[in-house]
């Protein structure tokens, strides 16, 4: 059960919470409302392994920035677009894509079998879709040891699932936290953030076999139409011959970006098959500093394909 040090009525201190899980806002409710809340995970709590689980290394340098791993179903909120199924809706038609195995007439009582992609019309309750939360965390070395900072989060009505989500998944892995608002008498200090949720390959020629074995490595956890999805549309991409090729890393694993700076476009490939594939214009450097909420607004892709067997006839379209 969760244990919350007693906060005074009128002037809230620093909030230290223990356990698996909170199930009321009363925890952060004391504050108050449009002030600045950070979600720390003090050095007490905070071990080699449960550190790796979380995205960071004991040699990460001072001050890196990451989106967590989602290491648990709170930080999968965080890290991936999410949805609630509404069933007073009536049911809606969809389509399913599967990499699939099956026989085909060859004529002459003879089959054929084909593995292909298939798109299946499908009915389900209706979905409503929300964008990840996206709070990075800042890894801080000190004398003391090592803390994780959140990034700052607004403390507004619109904000609450966040900062409950945020806490949850802080002690589903750590099961300790402590929450600090800008209202405190010292909050501590954060070192200067450097993120790092991608890799970027060195320049030059990288041979498909390589990025493919590469992409395998990170798709092991999915589902097969996820893996050869993955790898059908990022062998499609570098036939084009980008520029550069980018691998995201902890929150941002398995999604991969390439770039045509000759073109302005960069492509956003991810692994999850019901995601899509985006495209941007504009500087790289720039969207690489975006959260996975902002990167995945529909306010910043040129264009968005969807994930199904006409994939390709569309990237075609658009890179003509």
């Amino acid at each position: 059960m969760s244990e919350i040090l007693p906060v005074p009525i009128f002037e809230v201190t620093n909030i230290l919470i223990t356990g698996t899980r909170i199930q009321s806002v009363k925890y952060f409710s004391g504050y108050p409302k449009n002030s600045t809340l950070t979600i720390v995970v003090p050095s007490t709590v905070i071990t080699k392994e449960k550190l790796s689980i979380f995205g960071f290394s004991e040699d990460d340098k001072n001050g890196i920035t990451k989106l967590p791993n989602p290491c648990n179903s709170y930080a999968e909120k965080n890290a991936e677009q999410f949805y609630v199924i509404d069933k007073a809706k009536p049911k809606e038609k969809y389509i399913q894509t599967l990499y699939w195995t099956r026989k085909q007439w060859a004529g002459r009582g003879h089959t054929i079998e084909i593995t292909d992609y298939v798109d299946i019309p499908k009915e389900r309750y209706h979905r409503d879709y929300y964008s990840p939360y996206s709070v990075e965390f800042t890894l801080s070395k000190s004398n003391n040891g090592l803390t994780l900072i959140s990034q700052p989060i607004e403390y507004t009505t619109e904000t609450v699932d966040k900062i409950f989500n945020t806490i949850n998944m802080i002690l589903g892995l750590f099961g300790e936290c402590e929450i600090l608002s800008d209202t405190d008498p010292v909050i501590p200090e954060r070192p200067k953030a450097i993120r790092v949720n991608w890799e970027i390959l060195p320049k030059g020629k990288h041979p498909w076999e390589r990025i493919k074995e590469t992409v395998e490595s990170i798709s092991q956890k999915y589902n097969n139409t996820g893996k050869e999805m993955m790898l059908r549309n990022c062998e499609y991409i570098y036939k084009q011959q980008p520029d550069f090729i980018a691998f995201g890393s902890a929150g941002f694993k398995g999604y991969m970006v390439f770039g045509f700076t000759g073109r302005n476009l960069y492509i956003l490939e991810s692994m999850f098959p019901n995601n899509a594939t985006y495209v941007f214009e504009g500087d790289w450097e720039y969207l690489s500093k975006l959260s996975k909420a902002e990167i995945l607004s529909e306010k910043l892709h040129k264009a968005r394909i969807i994930h199904t067997s006409k994939w390709a006839d569309r990237f075609d379209e658009l890179m003509t």
